[in-house]
């Protein structure tokens, strides 16, 4: 029988509910530049990709008039003013908890910069649920595959295939395959169900279907 020992979250978008100032931030930005601004969430689904650079360009930023970092620490900046004003995702808290009680080891694997990783969980209430807190050096969030190969290359395989990766992007299912280990991606946070569905992973609408999934899977 086959049981979940360890569940690998994301943060953004799949924890913390940011698209909002995401969205306020980066459209500050686009209107500095008299460029188009993102209209709605269901937009900015569509657009957002990995790497953050690549996002960038699709927003009509260019790269020869000015290097990615320069919107890029406007934007780090603006959304910085808000950052602990965005909510944990609906269902998210009390999911982690309860995994915490099920003794399902938990971590956090994301592309934000760690120490503001720390705060925001800290902020909204789940920091002490987790073994481990893995983000990025800086605040560019250029992805997690090589943050997620080093960690996965130092565990024992049979904990991994037991994982289970929970996002909210085609980034996260990627992180999951080189970790070796099964993926579901939540539609609320920064890619629209639409295009996640086409990637062949499980998609839940509900964080809180997190719980029940695990439960759904442990003899398969």
């Amino acid at each position: 029988m086959k049981k979940t020992s360890l569940v690998i979250w994301d943060f953004n978008g799949t924890l913390l509910d940011d698209t909002g100032i995401s969205i306020e931030a980066i459209n500050t930005v686009l209107s500095r530049r008299g460029l188009k601004t993102v209209q709605s969430k269901k937009e900015f689904q569509n657009i957002f990709t990995f790497p953050v650079e690549e996002y960038y360009r699709r927003l009509g930023f260019d790269f020869e008039k000015e290097p990615f970092t320069v919107p890029a620490d406007e934007w780090v900046k603006l959304y910085d003013e808000k950052k602990f004003f965005s909510p944990a995702v609906e269902g998210a808290p009390e999911t982690v908890k309860k995994l915490s009680g099920m003794g399902v080891r938990q971590i956090v694997l994301s592309a934000c910069e760690k120490n503001l990783l720390r705060s925001q969980l800290e902020k909204i209430g789940i920091l002490a649920c987790f073994d481990e807190i893995l983000g990025s050096d800086d605040f560019y969030a250029a992805g997690k595959l090589g943050i997620a190969a080093e960690w996965a290359a130092a565990k024992d395989p049979k904990v991994l295939r037991d994982a289970l990766f929970v996002g909210d992007t085609d980034h996260d299912l990627e992180c999951a395959r080189v970790i070796g280990c099964g993926c579901i991606l939540y539609s609320g946070g920064f890619m629209s169900r639409s295009r996640l569905e086409a990637l062949g992973a499980p998609v839940i609408d509900d964080i809180r279907r997190v719980c029940d999934f695990i439960g759904q899977n442990a003899g398969k």
